[in-house]
């Protein structure tokens, strides 16, 4: 992986006394549009009001998106060295990674960054989606699997589903989507908050349930790491 070129600090909808405070503190430079430096890496900070312009802030020089919420300062310092610290990043609550298409969202980003065939631009956005699915559903939100595709199963998933999402506690945690890429490969890493599980050999009745065949067929490798709260995928370019 090559070594990252500087980085500085920039909002959407959030206040610019505290921005300043959050860059004196990160010893980033503060970045505003025009500036022109090219190896600028900008860690984009999105406060109130900011999901319809998102995709305009996906490309180069932006280099990381996270969501503020209800965070305080030290939390932010915390998620803005992680951001650093790679090529890619997202920080997302639960209740705003399940209204945005995350995973095409992502994908955008990373395309702006290199150029991918169909195929692995596919492949790639296939295995992201599942791994933000379960990232989501069944990590934060702690959500069983619907188990048949009945009527009655999918209205009891929906509602549980509302159920969940309305609890503040579950909302507010967070999803991450770490990204790397080195000469021949593109790691992508989805962390969730959640409690964490013990998956089943593959193989087996009802072994995963959660998409990991397809995560499989779609990249070159993954691992399921901190207790089943990270996966860990491979991707050849």
């Amino acid at each position: 992986m090559a070594p990252h070129p500087a980085a500085a600090l920039y909002c959407l909808g959030f206040p610019p006394e505290r921005l300043g405070q959050l860059a004196a503190a990160s010893g980033l430079p503060l970045w505003h549009p025009g500036d022109g430096a090219i190896r600028t890496r900008v860690v984009l900070l999105l406060g109130h009001a900011w999901e319809d312009q998102v995709t305009a802030y996906l490309t180069p020089p932006y280099s990381a998106w996270i969501e503020v919420a209800a965070l305080a300062d030290q939390p932010i310092l915390d998620l803005v060295q992680r951001a650093t610290d790679t090529d890619l990043y997202a920080s997302f609550t639960t209740i705003t990674a399940n209204r945005l298409d995350l995973a095409g969202e992502i994908l955008l980003a990373i395309t702006a960054q290199r150029p991918l065939s169909e195929t692995c631009r596919d492949n790639i956005e296939l295995a992201l989606h599942e791994a933000l699915c379960n990232a989501l559903l069944h990590g934060n939100l702690q959500m069983e699997g619907i188990g048949d595709l009945s009527v009655e199963a999918l209205e009891r998933f929906s509602t549980n589903l509302v159920r969940r999402i309305s609890d503040p506690e579950l909302a507010n945690r967070r999803v991450d989507v770490v990204c790397g890429f080195c000469d021949d490969a593109l790691t992508i890493d989805v962390v969730d908050q959640g409690c964490g599980f013990e998956p089943k050999p593959m193989g087996e009745p009802k072994a995963s349930g959660r998409g990991f065949e397809l995560i499989g067929a779609s990249c070159q490798s993954f691992r399921l790491l901190e207790g089943g709260r990270r996966v860990s995928m491979r991707f050849p370019l």
